[in-house]
């Protein structure tokens, strides 16, 4: 139950520096910084929180290949793709932004929600 909760507090901690790193991609005013908020922060983090949700995976005995893990590992993987684009194109208005929230939100839901395959085929 210790390795449990020890696994859990690292994948928060992970959570909290991608958002910490993609805060500063949008918010830091020199372009070399953002891209340390997006190279060295927020993909790194999202390493770790694959890596710690993987363990969660594991200790829980969920399968890999459920709906809302893949899909959370998807659109993750989306979000990472659009801060990059965004940090290397420049880009830092209002609908880059949301580009790069959007899917994060979806992935909170699909966390709490936790669709199967089974749901969705009848």
């Amino acid at each position: 139950m210790i390795a449990y909760r020890c696994i859990l507090v690292l994948k928060f901690l992970s959570v909290m520096g991608y958002a910490g790193g993609a805060a500063g991609a949008f918010l830091c005013d020199d372009p070399a910084a953002r891209r340390r908020a997006v190279h060295r922060v927020a993909s790194p983090s999202l390493l770790a929180t694959w890596l710690s949700g993987y363990a969660l995976l594991v200790l829980n005995g969920w399968p890999l290949f459920e709906l809302w893990v893949a899909g959370a590992l998807l659109l993750s993987l989306v979000a990472n793709a659009v801060l990059v684009y965004c940090v290397s194109r420049e880009r830092r208005d209002l609908s880059a932004f949301l580009w790069s929230a959007l899917p994060v939100v979806c992935v909170v839901v699909l966390m709490v929600v936790k669709p199967t395959w089974p749901q969705v085929r009848p």
